[in-house]
C-alpha cells in the first residue's frame, strides 16, 4: 500500500499538471513559430524582389558568408538589400580605381599611337570610305 502511494506521488510529480506546456511543447512552439516566420519572410522577399530566384540566392556562398548568423532572425529582403548595397559599392570603387589609374597611365607601349578595338577598325574604316578627303588615322580617330 505504501509502495503504491510512492509510485503516484513519483507520478504526479513528472507529470506536467493539466494547461501546462512542457518542454516538448515549447520547442514544438518555437519551431512553428520559425516556420511562420520563414514563410512570411519568403513572401515578403518575392514581393519586394520579384525578379529574384530565392533557390540561386540561397545557393550563392558569397550571399550566405555575408548573412552569417543573421540569416533567419532578420527579414531576408533587408539582408538581400543590404548585400547588393555592398556589392554595387565595390563595383563602383573597383570602376573608379581604374579609371583613375588609366587617366594616369602613361601609356601601354602600343607604336604609332594605339590599337584599335574590332568595332572601332569598322568604324574607321567606313568614315575613311566615306569621307576619303578627311580620312583619318587610328591615332587621330581614337584621339577624337
Amino acid at each position: 500500500m505504501d509502495q503504491e502511494k510512492t509510485t503516484d506521488a513519483v507520478e504526479t510529480e513528472t507529470l506536467p499538471l493539466d494547461g501546462e506546456p512542457t518542454a516538448l511543447d515549447e520547442l514544438a512552439a518555437a519551431k512553428q513559430a520559425q516556420l511562420e516566420f520563414a514563410m512570411r519572410d519568403l513572401d515578403e522577399f518575392l514581393a519586394r524582389h520579384a525578379g529574384v530566384d530565392v533557390e540561386k540566392l540561397m545557393r550563392n556562398a558569397k550571399f550566405l558568408r555575408f548573412c552569417g548568423s543573421r540569416m533567419g532572425r532578420e527579414p531576408l529582403a533587408t539582408l538581400y538589400d543590404d548585400f547588393t548595397a555592398l556589392v554595387s559599392e565595390a563595383g563602383a570603387a573597383a570602376v573608379a580605381r581604374l579609371q583613375s589609374r588609366s587617366m594616369r597611365s602613361t601609356g601601354g607601349g602600343a607604336a604609332a599611337g594605339g590599337t584599335l578595338s574590332p568595332a572601332q577598325k569598322y568604324v574607321l574604316d567606313a568614315w575613311n570610305a566615306e569621307h576619303p578627303e578627311m580620312a583619318m588615322t587610328a591615332r587621330e580617330f581614337l584621339g577624337r
